[in-house]
């Protein structure tokens, strides 16, 4: 018997359903106006947390906190740079902090020091 179908089904007998999943989003691109900063505010978070990851982890902090903060974003380039750069130095001493207080609270009591 034969099909009038021109498509095959996508759904094949037997088949895992695990691979009909939809494909992973594309990462989505900075904004323009952020783009012309992006390779020095990446260096900065490089050269405070002295970890690849952790500074793309920060840069992406950093970006989503301006998107957040848009409004408060200045029109004028140079002013916008400073502002960014701003954020990143708050992102990155934020992560140092959060990574020392974890250090802290690991430490085995017999060895923390005194307040």
């Amino acid at each position: 018997m034969t099909s009038s179908r021109l498509q095959t089904p996508t759904n094949t007998p037997g088949a895992h359903r695990g691979q009909h999943r939809a494909p992973h989003a594309p990462p989505k691109q900075p904004p323009a106006r952020y783009e012309p900063h992006l390779d020095g505010l990446f260096t900065y978070c490089l050269s405070v947390l002295c970890d690849h990851d952790a500074a793309t982890e920060a840069l992406g902090g950093v970006l989503a906190l301006a998107e957040r903060q848009g409004a408060r974003c200045p029109a004028d380039a140079e002013e916008r740079k400073t502002w960014l750069y701003a954020l990143a130095r708050w992102t990155c001493l934020r992560r140092l902090t959060e990574q020392k207080q974890g250090r802290r609270a690991h430490r085995r009591p017999d060895t923390a020091r005194p307040h």
